[in-house]
């Protein structure tokens, strides 16, 4: 009877070990399997998917000028450009705005284009190369930009951008306007001498993060280069604060907008001669669009 009391408690003490162990054993191995669950579900929403490279490496990228280049769902024929570029050399050679008619876009008068250079021979081009195409797929709209050497004589050029626009299935069209605002002139001419009317001018723009030139109050402001194409001598600068709508494009990343970009755009402008009247200058007062389908 002596030995009987402590086995009978050494018994229930094992019993009792053997118990709580297997409790822990079951515990720990349902945590596990709730960790594992919670993981994996969890790696299917952090799964990220693989950047693939553009399919046409001939383009050079948007961001090159600062506008990003649409995707496309499907791809584009391969010969598109090619007979963009055929629409282009047929419009470049022909003599005559009647001629010209069937191939160009435009939303400019009847009249205006009568009295423009489209009406007559242009000047030889001595190069015509790819520059850069934009694909909107929601809008069924592919812009290639050209760009064009003018020959200005005595071996001189003259370097234009030029844009070809090809809507849904349509033929590829020359788009006119920005042609006529650069080549033409119409820029030019209205940035010689301070007039009263504000004006809208399809050009290209390299934004600037100061202003060292002789106009009112240059601490507040930035320049804007109005070019006919990247890396060539400015046609005019126009200025615009730093706290007014241009700036505040500048500032925030998603506007598309960069600076020392060059980049087509759609621009509102005037002479402001109120500032300082011994002193007037060209304001830039909006970008309408960062490309020329206002």
């Amino acid at each position: 009877m002596r030995y009987a009391i402590p086995v009978t408690f050494l018994c229930l003490a094992l019993a009792v070990i053997y118990g709580v162990k297997s409790f822990l054993l079951k515990d720990m191995h349902k945590r596990s399997s709730v960790q594992t669950a919670e993981a994996s579900q969890g790696g299917k929403e952090r799964k990220v998917e693989p950047i693939l490279p553009p399919e046409d490496d001939a383009f050079e990228s948007l961001t090159n000028r600062g506008v990003e280049e649409v995707a496309v769902s499907e791809p584009q024929p391969v010969d598109v450009g090619i007979h963009a570029l055929e629409i282009l050399e047929k419009f470049l050679a022909m003599k005559t705005l009647e001629e010209r008619m069937t191939l160009i876009e435009t939303k400019r008068a009847g009249s205006d284009l009568a009295n423009s250079i489209l009406n007559g021979p242009l000047p030889d081009n001595l190069n015509i190369s790819m520059d850069v195409r934009e694909v909107n797929t929601m809008e069924q709209v592919v812009d290639l930009y050209y760009q064009v050497d003018f020959s200005e004589g005595d071996n001189e050029v003259n370097p234009q951008t030029m844009l070809v626009r090809i809507r849904a299935s349509g033929e590829p069209k020359v788009v006119v306007d920005p042609f006529l605002d650069l080549y033409g002139g119409n820029f030019a001419r209205y940035a010689e001498k301070p007039t009263e009317e504000a004006g809208t001018f399809q050009v290209i723009i390299s934004a600037g993060a100061f202003c060292y030139d002789d106009v009112p109050s240059p601490g507040k402001k930035y320049t804007l280069n109005i070019l006919s194409r990247e890396d060539t001598e400015e046609i005019a600068k126009a200025y615009f604060g730093k706290q007014s709508e241009i700036g505040n494009m500048l500032e925030d990343e998603t506007s598309g907008l960069l600076y020392a970009k060059a980049q087509p755009c759609t621009l509102f402008v005037r002479w402001n001669v109120k500032e300082d009247p011994e002193k007037p200058f060209l304001e830039a007062l909006a970008i309408k669009t960062l490309d020329w389908n206002p």
